[in-house]
């Protein structure tokens, strides 16, 4: 199989839609032996030069699709990034900021070589699905199972690219409610070597300083971070420039 149709294979069989981590999963199951050396560095030059000729559009940070399954939006994320526009202007018009946060998130995971999941699969970032951003469909076996489920509910998660992936990075997006209940799933790994990351607007920052001041979060105070939103944006805004520069130099 070609190069260029198994790309697009990979993307029918995930609503038209893949990042650059989600074809690097996939195609080994689409071809009985895959060619020596970099053969990542070939499918990337195909997937790039397909998508300068039209057959693919670039949609996100690392992620592609057909053009008739999904249209770049000159509203999106993306693109107010390639055009210079500023992260705040964006997200101070999101009309589902929560799920745009989530989006960032994953589509950072996926470019910083994490095992991304989320279990908001239907939610949208830029009229993508969160659950095809995602490498991953269900939490892996990392523990016991009432800790998997509890773990599982969190927003976005970032497992390690490794044979028995563990979570690295558990992030919870609160733009209105409460910390305490996200706190509470996130304790559940208490145990791990695991970031708990709140994210929040900036002025809520006292009230995360709050809560882990108090038990039961207080014994494990050290594991917990917050983030602003403000952060997550500009953080995405420059993968986005540092992807450009990446892929015209490396290809």
């Amino acid at each position: 199989m070609r190069w260029g149709d198994l790309i697009e294979q990979i993307m029918r069989e995930n609503n038209g839609i893949a990042s650059l981590t989600h074809l690097y999963e996939r195609a080994p199951l689409h071809r009985e032996r895959m060619p020596s050396g970099d053969w990542r560095k070939t499918l990337r030059g195909v997937l790039y030069r397909e998508a300068k000729a039209g057959r693919f559009v670039k949609v996100g940070l690392g992620v592609y699709a057909l053009p008739e399954a999904q249209k770049a939006e000159p509203s999106s994320a993306y693109q107010y990034a390639l055009d210079k526009r500023s992260y705040r202007d964006y997200i101070g018009n999101r009309p589902d900021l929560h799920a745009t946060i989530e989006g960032m998130l994953i589509e950072i995971g996926n470019y910083l070589d994490y095992n991304t999941y989320t279990p908001d699969v239907n939610r949208l970032f830029d009229g993508k699905r969160l659950g095809d951003l995602c490498v991953l469909r269900q939490v892996p076996d990392f523990t016991y199972q009432d800790v998997k489920e509890r773990v599982g509910r969190c927003d976005v998660i970032w497992f390690s690219r490794t044979a028995h992936p563990f979570p690295k990075y558990v992030f919870e997006v609160e733009t209105t409610t409460d910390f305490e209940r996200s706190m509470l799933k996130m304790f559940a790994l208490k145990e791990f070597e695991t970031r708990l990351v709140l994210v929040a607007h900036e002025n809520r920052r006292h009230l995360f300083e709050q809560r882990i001041s108090h038990e039961p979060f207080a014994t494990i105070s050290s594991k917990f971070y917050f983030r602003s939103v403000e952060l997550v944006a500009e953080f995405y805004f420059n993968c986005v420039e540092h992807y450009e520069l990446r892929s015209r130099f490396l290809v």
